[in-house]
C-alpha cells in the first residue's frame, strides 16, 4: 500500500474504529485477518492482509468465509481481543501501521496497543516505540524529481509518488506534491482495468481509473475486487502448495537482500576515495573544475579519484564520505531482516505437511488420474455448469446438497436461486467479490438451471427468484434444504430450455 494512500485511510480509520469493540477475530485464509467490529446497522468487518507491495486494509459489510476449524493464531487473538473497545488510534503512516489504543484486560499477552504493520503483519504490544507516530521531513520538489533513490532516504516519497511528479508540468507537480505533504487531498483514485486493479492512490495517475470521495472507500472496491478472489484461489490449492509459495517468496526477497547488499558495499568502498582525498587534500585545496585527480592512499597505493567539477575537491572528499556513512548504517538493517527471513524459512521447512492425492490446483485426483471436483465441493452431491459469460454454477443434487452448499459451496455475495412457491434444486451463481457485476444472459441460464430442477420442469416457462446468498439463512427445525429469505433480489420469469444443461455442463 502506498504510504501517502495510508495516511488519509487512516485518519478515516480513527473516525470510525475509535469508540466500537471488537467482537470477534477470523483467520479466513494465511495471512488475513477479518475484526468484526460492533455496529448498529449492517455489519462492519475490518479485513487486513499485509503484504510488501499489494497488502489489503479495508472495511467491508462482507465478511470473507471461514475454514470450518479456526486456525490457532485466529483463536488466540479472539481470547486476547473479543469485546474490548477501541479507545483511540495512534498512526504511524511514513511506516504504515496503525495502532488500536484497547481497553485493559488480563489476560497474558493481551497488551495495550493492537499494532497492524501492512507490510508485516498483526501484534499486541505493551507500549509504543519512540519514534512510532513521528512526522516525516519533506525534501523539496527539485531533489525529488534529481533522485530516482530518494525513497531510500524518505520512505514516504515513494516511487508512485516520484513518477507522478515526474510525469508533470512543473506547475501541476508543485501543486501535487503541495497536496500530498499538507495532507489536503480529498479525492482517491483505483486505477487499472477491468481484471486488474492497481492499489488505490491519493492522485490521479492519468491513466484510467476510478474516483472516490473517501479513502475508505477506494481501499473497500480495491479489496473487494482482488482479495476476495485471491482467497477464492487460495482456498482450492492444498495447504503444501501454499507452503512452497511463501518459501519462493521468501527466498526471491533473501536474493533482493543480497543485490542490496552488494549496492551498499559498493557505496561503503567509496570512503576509500574519501580518505585518498583526504590524505593530499592540502596539494588542490583551491583547485576548482577538476574531473579527477591522482593521489595516493596510505594503504591502497595510487589511484584515480574521479571529482564533480561543480564542487570543490573539500566537497567531493564529503560527498564520498557521506555515501560510505549511509551505507555503514545499511548493514544493520540488512543483518537483521536476513535473520529474520532465514528463520521463517527454517519454520516452513519443519512443517513438511503433503497430501500426494491433491492437484496443484487443489483439485482431488481420481482413481484414473484426471481430476474430478475442486475440493471445496468433495462430498457434495452436485452438478457443476459454466454460463455462456463463464461464471461457475452449482447446482444440488438433493435435499442435503442444497443444505450444505451454502455454507460449503457459496460466498456470502454470490447469488442463490430458487423457483417460487414451491420445491426445487438450490443453485448457486459465483461471483468474483462483491462488486462483481453479472450480465443478465447469465441470471437467465442460472435461473432455467434451476427451473429444470424443479416441480415446474414440465411446463414451459417458471419464475424463478433469487438472493443475495448472505441473504438466505438456515433456520433450527427447519427441514433439510429449507431456509428462509431475508430479502430478494428479484424474481425471473423464463423460458425452461432442456438443452441448456447439456450446452453448460
Amino acid at each position: 500500500m502506498e504510504a501517502n494512500f495510508f495516511r488519509f485511510l487512516a485518519v478515516e480509520f480513527d473516525c470510525e474504529l475509535t469508540g466500537r469493540r471488537i467482537d470477534k477475530v477470523f483467520g479466513p485464509a494465511p495471512g488475513v485477518w477479518t475484526l468484526t467490529l460492533q455496529n448498529s446497522g449492517a455489519p462492519l468487518h475490518l479485513i487486513f492482509r499485509p503484504a510488501k507491495s499489494a497488502g489489503h486494509f479495508f472495511l467491508s459489510p462482507i465478511k470473507p468465509a471461514n475454514p470450518q476449524n479456526a486456525p490457532a493464531m485466529a483463536m488466540w487473538f479472539r481470547k486476547r481481543l473479543r469485546n474490548r473497545k477501541i479507545v483511540a488510534c495512534h498512526i504511524d503512516w511514513p511506516n504504515l501501521r496503525l495502532a488500536l489504543e484497547l481497553t485493559p484486560r488480563d489476560e497474558p499477552g493481551s497488551g495495550t496497543y493492537l499494532i497492524l504493520d501492512c507490510r508485516t503483519g498483526m501484534k499486541l504490544v505493551d507500549a509504543l516505540d519512540d519514534r512510532f507516530g513521528r512526522q516525516p521531513d519533506w525534501p523539496a520538489l527539485e531533489d525529488v524529481l534529481d533522485d530516482p533513490e530518494i525513497w531510500r532516504d524518505y520512505p514516504h516519497i515513494s516511487p508512485p509518488l516520484r513518477n507522478a511528479v515526474t510525469s508533470r508540468s512543473i506547475e501541476d507537480a508543485h501543486a501535487l506534491y503541495f497536496n500530498v505533504a499538507s495532507g489536503s487531498a480529498n479525492v482517491f483514485y483505483l486505477p487499472g482495468t477491468e481484471n486488474h486493479w492497481l492499489p488505490p492512490l491519493a492522485w490521479s495517475s492519468l491513466k484510467q481509473e476510478e474516483r472516490f470521495d473517501s479513502a475508505i472507500d477506494a481501499a473497500n472496491t480495491f479489496g473487494e475486487r482482488t482479495l476476495f478472489p485471491l482467497m477464492e484461489m487460495d482456498e482450492e490449492k492444498s495447504e503444501r502448495t501454499l507452503i512452497k509459495r511463501a518459501r519462493k517468496k521468501l527466498k526471491r526477497s533473501l536474493s533482493n537482500l543480497d543485490v542490496e547488499e552488494a549496492r551498499l558495499q559498493k557505496l561503503y568502498n567509496e570512503r576509500i576515495k574519501a580518505e585518498a582525498l583526504q590524505a593530499e587534500l592540502y596539494r588542490f585545496k583551491t583547485a576548482e573544475g577538476l574531473d579527477e585527480i591522482e593521489v595516493t592512499h596510505p594503504e591502497h597505493g595510487p589511484m584515480t579519484v574521479p571529482l564533480n567539477p561543480h564542487l570543490s575537491p573539500t566537497e567531493n572528499m564529503e560527498k564520498y564520505f557521506k555515501l560510505a556513512a549511509k551505507a555503514q548504517r545499511g548493514f544493520p538493517h540488512i543483518k537483521r531482516r536476513r535473520k529474520e527471513l532465514l528463520n521463517q524459512i527454517e519454520q516452513l521447512d519443519k512443517i513438511g505437511l503433503s497430501d500426494p492425492t491433491r492437484t496443484e490446483h487443489g483439485e482431488t485426483k481420481t482413481a484414473d488420474g484426471p481430476p474430478s471436483l475442486p475440493k471445496r465441493y468433495k462430498d457434495l452431491a452436485v452438478a457443476l455448469f459454466r454460463s455462456s459469460d463463464g461464471f461457475t454454477i452449482i447446482r444440488g443434487k438433493n435435499k442435503k446438497a442444497n443444505h450444505d452448499m451454502l455454507s460449503r459451496a457459496a460466498s456470502s455475495f454470490d447469488y442463490w436461486f430458487h423457483v417460487e412457491d414451491g420445491p426445487s434444486s438450490h443453485v448457486i451463481l459465483k461471483r468474483d467479490h462483491p462488486g462483481h457485476e453479472v450480465p443478465d444472459t447469465t441470471l437467465i441460464e442460472a435461473a432455467i438451471l434451476c427451473g429444470l430442477k424443479s416441480y415446474r420442469s414440465e411446463d414451459t416457462k417458471a419464475d424463478i427468484m433469487y438472493a443475495l446468498v448472505k441473504d438466505v439463512r438456515k433456520v433450527k427445525g427447519f427441514a433439510q434444504g429449507q431456509v428462509a429469505v431475508d430479502k430478494k433480489l428479484g424474481t425471473l420469469r423464463v423460458e425452461l430450455d432442456p438443452s441448456l444443461e447439456k450446452t453448460l455442463a
